[in-house]
């Protein structure tokens, strides 16, 4: 009898799971333009009867013009209905390196994302890269990854990152790791030289680049020289572990204060 059960459990979930499918018609990457703004919104909630508010803050990219997705209902890989959303904005996962152009008018590439809300269907805009609107992107510096050694000026500032194990909470027990970052004087691109002899298959292209991880192989700038403009000399690769926080990490051979 429990077995009969058990089957009877599965076919319908297996149903519901057909019956319910979804799936957003856009094209995975997209360039979008618009302004990034700071955005939050009241939630209340009734949880056994007691009424629970919270704060729920994000960013958003604010467009000219309403976005239209067209949101389908899939059964048996066949589409039985669909419906187009407005969206006067979208939400955005930001990386840290673009914060400092919130509230600009921006150029955003990246993809659509499904959000962790199972009881909706918002999405959200996941960001590879964001050009500030104001300067043109192919005004950019080139830059070539290792072995070409590299000159970039900017500020620094040291960073607290959650390290191992878990990399994701100093107050879950994660080790803290700190971390040095370059805000470039201008943004970069960064490229794999053209040479034949350079079998590159670890780093990769990177645009709009507007900060830098930056490890010192020797000395480095005291705090006090840090508040100062500097200038770095040494070889850039792509991040590639966890302990990497931004897109590029330079290794710093030499370094002036300006």
């Amino acid at each position: 009898m429990l077995k009969n059960y058990f089957i009877l459990f599965f076919l319908f979930v297996s149903l519901f799971i057909e019956v319910s499918g979804h799936c957003w018609e856009f094209e995975q990457n997209i360039i979008l333009e618009g302004v990034l703004r700071r955005a939050e919104r009241t939630i209340i909630k009734n949880l056994n009867g007691e009424k629970e508010t919270r704060i729920e803050r994000s960013i958003v990219l604010v467009t000219d013009k309403p976005l239209v997705l067209t949101h389908s209902v899939i059964l048996e890989k066949q589409q039985i209905a669909s419906t187009d959303i407005s969206y006067p904005h979208i939400g955005v996962y930001l990386p840290q390196e673009f914060i400092p152009l919130i509230g600009k008018r921006v150029r955003c590439s990246g993809a659509f994302r499904k959000t962790f809300d199972f009881h909706g269907d918002e999405i959200v805009l996941d960001i590879d890269v964001v050009f500030d609107c104001e300067q043109s992107s192919h005004q950019l510096k080139t830059l070539f990854y290792e072995p070409e050694e590299v000159e970039v000026s900017g500020l620094l500032d040291e960073t607290i990152y959650p390290g191992p194990p878990e990399y994701m909470s100093i107050e879950m027990g994660d080790h803290p790791e700190q971390v040095v970052i370059l805000t470039l004087k201008e943004p970069i691109n960064v490229e794999i030289k053209d040479d034949k002899e350079i079998d590159d298959n670890f780093n990769a292209p990177e645009k709009g680049v507007r900060e830098l991880q930056v490890v010192f192989s020797d000395s480095e700038p005291s705090t006090l020289q840090r508040k100062e403009e500097v200038t770095l000399k040494g070889t850039l690769y792509h991040a590639h572990t966890a302990h990497h926080r931004r897109r590029i990490v330079m290794m710093v051979k030499s370094w002036k204060v300006n």
